[in-house]
């Protein structure tokens, strides 16, 4: 990966690692990775960033998910 892209992975799995939750966009999906209740990182990918009353992305917008058990790095990595 280049250097640009893995100073940004680097930023944001701090931010994961201090705040438990991150939303970012790149290459046109909106991005909401969170720390999971058993164990490591749930990853959602969705195709349009419309919340709901409650500040929820919508179901219907959902492209892709999944758990990633690894690091923070590995969880924003994960979907890329």
């Amino acid at each position: 990966m280049k250097i640009m892209l893995l100073d940004k992975i680097n930023f944001l799995a701090r931010l994961l690692n201090s705040h438990n939750t991150i939303e970012f966009q790149y290459n046109n999906f909106y991005y909401e990775i969170f720390e999971s209740v058993e164990s490591g990182y749930i990853v959602n990918l969705y195709s349009n960033n419309i919340k709901d009353e409650d500040g929820n992305y919508f179901d219907k917008y959902i492209v892709d998910g999944g758990l990633c058990t690894g690091s923070a790095k590995e969880a924003i990595k994960f979907m890329l």
